[in-house]
């Protein structure tokens, strides 16, 4: 039985299908559903700066990456909730990323991670392996890729 599913976001469309999929699962079997986004410090892509400016946010790369994972998890919870989960919780972090979602996993006690196979990475990402792919690696439970 799956009592704790950790459903790990970063805006992108696999990221999405990844929620979709992990709410119906926790909404079938009753499970608890963890929702968490990693920030990777780094200097802001110009994209995020335009967002950042579009949406009147206000102070340094820290403040951005935090007001857009919120965002992202906000949404994430609200798309899994019209699924039929219930028990959401979100969470957002620090660190580096394929680490910080098996941590987070195992602090939570989670019995299955669900994650999008392709995110919002960069080429270095592509050519050195994925965060999929390194959690797979890394985690102690079962680890559902989707795409």
């Amino acid at each position: 039985m799956l009592k704790t599913i950790l459903v790990a976001v970063d805006g992108s469309d696999h990221a999405l299908k990844a929620v979709d999929l992990g709410a119906s699962i926790a909404s079938a079997m009753n499970s608890e559903l963890r929702i968490l986004y990693v920030i990777k410090s780094q200097n802001l892509p110009k994209g995020l700066l335009q967002y950042a400016d579009a949406e009147h946010i206000i102070g340094g790369n820290k403040d951005i990456l935090e007001k857009m994972a919120e965002n992202i998890v906000t949404n994430a919870k609200n798309r899994a909730e019209k699924t039929g989960a219930s028990g959401i919780t979100t969470e957002v972090i620090t660190g580096p990323v394929a680490r910080s979602i098996v941590k987070s996993s195992k602090d939570c006690g989670a019995d299955m991670i669900v994650i999008g196979t392709r995110g919002i990475g960069n080429i270095e990402a592509t050519l050195r392996g994925g965060v999929s792919h390194r959690v797979e690696l890394l985690a102690k439970c079962p680890v559902l890729s989707v795409r």
